[in-house]
C-alpha cells in the first residue's frame, strides 16, 4: 500500500523478532491466494475485502490496512465500504494489495489478477519487473538502482512504471517508514541497509499511458495524525470515537467498516476537525490499466529473503 512516510528507530532484528515477520509474510502469502482465488467477474470487492480481512484475524494476526481492490486504473487506495455494491467487471485487471501486522511486525504483499482482460500482459512484466528488482536487493545498493531496473525492465517488454508510486521501507509498527524505493530513474543516493525490511512494488501500465497517478475525491482509508489526541476541545463523543479507532487500528491505516456504528456516524466530525486524515483513492491519470506485484523482504548483506512468500 503506498501512502506517506514516517521515520522511526531500527535495529537488527532478534531471532524472535525475525521468527514473526516470517510468520507475518506467511499470513499474507497464503491469504492473498487465497483471496485471489475468490475473484471472478460479479462478486463484491466488499465480499474480498471482508474476506481478506476476518482470514488474517483468524490466523491469529491484524490486518496492518483494509484490504485494497483495485481494479483496471484504480492503482491504490480503493477499499469497499459497507454500503458498497462495486462488481468486479468482466475483462478486467483486479490489484489485491494486503498487508498483516503481528506484534508490530509487517508484511505487505500484493498481486494482480488478469480476468482475461486485453491487456493481461502487464500482469507479466509486473512480475518480471520484480522478480529483477529483487534480484539485485542487498545491503549497499542504491535505490535508484532498483527504480532504474523496474523503468528498463517495462520500458523493454514495451510498458512503463508509475512514476510517482513506489516501494517503502517498513518498521515496527510503522508501514511507511523513511526510504522509498522508486520504480524510476531517480537522482536518490539512498541505499538499502543489512537488517532493514523493504516492500518492493512495481506498478506497471501501457507504454502509451501517461504513467502517473492522480487523487479521486474518494476517500474510504483513514490514518490517526497522532497516537494521542492533543487537540483541545474535543468533545467527550470525539474522545470515544477516538480512543476506538485507536483500539481498532493499532495507529495504523483503518476504514470505518471496521468501527461501531456510532462511531462510524461520527467519523466525519474527526476527519473535518483533522484529528484524522485519509488516502484518497489513486488512479492513473489517463484511464489506462494498471497491474501491481509486491513482495516484503528482509535485506543481508549478500542478498535478501523474501518474507511475503510460500
Amino acid at each position: 500500500m503506498v501512502m506517506p512516510s514516517s521515520g522511526g528507530p531500527v535495529s537488527e532484528p532478534s531471532q524472535e523478532q525475525l521468527d514473526r515477520l516470517r510468520q507475518a509474510g506467511s499470513i499474507a502469502y497464503s491469504v492473498l491466494r487465497e483471496a485471489a482465488a475468490m475473484v471472478r467477474p460479479g462478486m463484491r470487492a466488499l465480499e474480498i475485502c471482508e474476506y481478506a480481512e476476518t482470514r488474517i484475524r483468524e490466523l491469529g494476526a491484524n490486518p496492518a490496512f483494509p484490504c485494497n481492490v483495485g481494479i483496471d486504473s484504480v492503482a491504490a487506495h480503493y477499499t469497499a465500504t459497507h454500503t458498497d455494491n462495486e462488481e468486479i467487471p468482466r475483462n478486467s485487471l483486479v490489484k489485491l494489495d494486503i498487508g498483516v501486522e503481528l506484534e508490530g511486525y509487517i508484511a505487505d504483499t500484493a498481486i494482480t489478477i488478469d480476468l482475461r482482460s486485453q491487456h493481461g500482459y502487464l500482469v507479466d512484466v509486473a512480475k518480471e519487473a520484480l522478480r529483477n528488482a529483487l534480484s539485485i536487493v542487498k545491503s549497499g545498493v542504491k535505490v535508484s538502482e532498483i527504480g532504474k531496473l523496474v523503468y528498463e525492465t517495462a520500458i523493454r517488454l514495451g510498458c512503463r512504471p508509475i512514476a510517482n508510486l513506489s516501494g517503502h521501507e517498513i518498521k515496527r509498527h510503522c508501514l511507511h517508514a523513511g526510504v522509498s524505493i522508486p520504480n524510476i530513474p531517480t537522482a536518490d543516493t539512498k541505499k538499502l541497509e543489512a537488517s532493514h525490511i523493504y516492500a518492493i512494488e512495481p506498478f506497471i501500465t501501457l507504454s502509451r499511458a501517461s504513467g502517473v497517478v492522480v487523487n479521486t475525491k474518494t476517500i474510504n482509508i483513514f490514518s490517526v495524525r497522532d497516537t494521542q489526541l492533543r487537540v483541545k476541545g474535543a468533545s467527550q463523543e470525539e474522545r470515544e470515537v477516538w480512543r476506538e479507532i485507536i483500539e481498532v487500528s493499532r495507529g495504523l491505516p483503518y476504514t470505518t467498516r471496521w468501527l461501531s456504528e456510532r462511531a462510524a456516524l461520527l467519523h466525519p466530525n474527526l476527519y473535518r476537525r483533522g484529528l484524522v486524515f485519509g488516502y484518497p483513492v489513486l488512479v492513473e491519470k489517463g484511464g489506462a490499466p494498471v497491474a501491481q506485484a509486491e513482495h516484503t523482504v528482509i535485506v543481508y548483506d549478500d542478498g535478501c529473503e523474501i518474507l511475503t512468500t510460500g
